[in-house]
């Protein structure tokens, strides 16, 4: 019987495997456009998660997160869960923004 992360494993294979066929498919400039394409969205995700975390240091009054969650009352959290809300939603509209502009050139 195969453990958990032995099908774990074989699962990452063979996805590595697909994905490497599927870029042998495609032209040296489809590659190229496609890597650029993962920088400028790894730029902007990073460059909002400095953001979040400068708004976090606002609203904590530059104490870590952590401490600050731990001594906060309910009702003093939500400004801090909605930021933490707005910045998963944002960084999830970028990934979805990159994954389709890296479709778009796969496509064509």
């Amino acid at each position: 019987m195969k453990s958990a992360l032995e099908i774990a494993m074989e699962k990452t294979s063979a996805i590595g495997d697909q994905a490497r066929e599927e870029m042998k498919k495609l032209s040296p400039e489809q590659r190229d456009l496609i890597e650029e394409t993962k920088k400028i969205y790894e730029g902007k995700i990073a460059e909002r998660e400095v953001l979040f975390q400068q708004e976090m240091m606002k609203l904590t009054g530059g104490t870590p997160l952590e401490a600050v969650r731990a001594q906060l009352p309910p009702e003093a959290q939500v400004p801090l869960d909605e930021a933490r809300k707005k910045h998963i939603e944002t960084r999830e509209a970028l990934e979805k923004e990159r994954d389709e502009k890296i479709e778009t050139i796969k496509k064509g």
